[in-house]
């Protein structure tokens, strides 16, 4: 029974760390800019990390929606109340200009005073 139970654990090991290599997670500070780009945001879309750091999220996000997003963002941003769900699925665009169907979830950073430093992105391709 011992072996059928590591066994087990292990598969659930493998299922997580595969989980965590697909998970795109992305951080930006209070004016939009990415702070932070993980591997798995480089191949969801297609942006290398160089080509991110200190650049506008927008490069994710389809033209058509930038207005909506800056507004929501702002707002959140300023109140850290947000209007969206847990979690949304959404298109964002990809490097090469096609869109890209994801699952996100957001949460705010907050800095010592308690003020929101950073807003992260949880995405995954759905």
């Amino acid at each position: 029974m011992v072996g059928a139970a590591q066994s087990a654990a292990l598969r659930t090991l493998r299922f997580l760390d595969g989980v965590d290599r697909m998970t795109a997670i992305v951080r930006v500070d209070r004016d939009g800019t990415v702070r932070h780009w993980n591997n798995a945001a480089e191949r969801l879309f297609g942006f290398t990390e160089l080509e991110t750091i200190g650049n506008s999220i927008e490069l994710i996000i389809p033209p058509q929606s930038h207005a909506c997003h800056g507004r929501g963002f702002a707002r959140y941003v300023e109140t850290g109340t947000s209007t969206l769900p847990e979690q949304v699925i959404t298109i964002g665009r990809h490097k090469n200009g096609q869109p890209v169907r994801i699952r996100i979830s957001v949460r705010a950073l907050v800095d010592h005073s308690g003020c929101i430093s950073e807003v992260e992105g949880v995405m995954l391709a759905c």
